[in-house]
């Protein structure tokens, strides 16, 4: 079996190669828009050896997993406790991800299309959401936290992230404009950093832009100063394009913790999540994407799907239909900055612009 050891840091991936009776090959570096490469170079030393590869991610590095999946190859989850410490800006390197996973493959975790990388951690995952109810009740009421908006319009937002990423955010941004359709994009700063002229379209186009980390972590498992490097490069990767930091957040997963969620309000920033998930990250198919979303949509709501990450050309063709039947519903599109204030201002008893 070959090893493909992938870390990430501030410039893309690194790839180490390493083979169960002790072959290696020269390591390879890639940008965080080259994904296809990535994935044709892994089939590519599975057809020519004969050999299973089995890709190795840590829990920091959570842009991979669905790509690499739908492909085919194997992926393992390395948890912190198997590694060395980390840096601020980076996960471990490629070459000790592969010298401290090839003898522990057994304590590895296998990654699954339906669960993707959150694979044996939904009961941590529950547990951390149950314990942050009380943070999330005080942002809440600072205007620091939003799952949906107030229930007084029939209003609902749309939200994509994972993106920038070409020729799906592309995709998305042409049907927003056939429909005149705003909606606010939670970029990746890997992807922000690789597309920038992606990104320089959905500002320009009117969109809103929020953070959702520079590599996906699930944020549990990182320090304050590792949450600071995720936060602040991804505004800088946003600022260069559009002159203006983000003043929201979306945590991977939804993950977050008590701690976690008090760190990102420290720099002045709102937790986003979400109420209504059509699940257009498992790729289900079109219509099951389109009945999901306009089932779980009431007023207010926010909903979740994705631009980036993987293929998403499923959720670019249930888009129109996703859009004309909730137009159809007497729904109006408002983006999550402006939903955050009808909510801020429902709170407080009055009445919003």
């Amino acid at each position: 079996m070959w090893i493909a050891a992938i870390a990430w840091d501030s410039r893309g991936y690194e790839v180490v190669c390493t083979h169960s009776d002790g072959r290696s090959l020269a390591p390879w570096r890639m940008g965080a828009g080259e994904t296809d490469v990535l994935v044709r170079r892994l089939g590519e030393l599975a057809a020519e050896t004969g050999c299973e590869v089995a890709a190795v991610l840590d829990s920091t590095n959570g842009l991979l997993d669905g790509p690499l999946l739908a492909a085919g190859v194997t992926v393992l989850r390395a948890d912190p406790w198997l590694l060395p410490q980390r840096p601020e800006n980076a996960s471990v390197s490629a070459e000790q991800l592969a010298r401290h996973a090839a003898p522990a493959l057994n304590r590895l975790v296998r990654l699954s299309t339906e669960v993707g990388t959150l694979a044996g951690r939904l009961d941590d995952l529950r547990r951390n959401i149950r314990d942050s109810a009380d943070v999330e009740r005080e942002l809440t009421l600072r205007g620091l936290y939003l799952v949906r908006g107030a229930p007084t319009a029939p209003r609902v937002a749309l939200t994509f992230d994972d993106g920038p990423q070409p020729p799906h955010t592309d995709g998305v941004l042409d049907v927003l404009r056939e429909f005149q359709v705003p909606a606010t994009f939670f970029c990746v700063g890997l992807h922000a950093d690789a597309h920038p002229a992606t990104l320089e379209r959905i500002a320009s186009e009117g969109h809103h832009i929020g953070n959702h980390t520079w590599s996906h972590p699930y944020l549990p498992d990182l320090t304050r100063d590792e949450l600071d490097f995720q936060i602040e490069a991804t505004n800088r990767a946003i600022r260069r394009v559009t002159g203006t930091d983000p003043r929201m957040l979306r945590p991977p997963y939804g993950s977050r913790t008590p701690d976690v969620l008090r760190w990102i309000a420290d720099h002045g920033m709102a937790t986003v999540l979400w109420d209504n998930d059509p699940c257009d990250w498992a790729m289900p198919g079109t219509a099951a994407i389109v009945d999901n979303a306009v089932r779980q949509t009431g007023w207010g709501s926010v909903v979740l799907m994705h631009d980036g990450g993987g293929d998403r050309s499923q959720t670019v063709r249930a888009l129109s239909d996703i859009i004309r039947q909730l137009t159809e519903d007497g729904y109006q599109f408002a983006t999550v900055d402006e939903t955050l204030e009808h909510h801020a201002a429902h709170l407080a008893g009055t009445p919003a612009c």
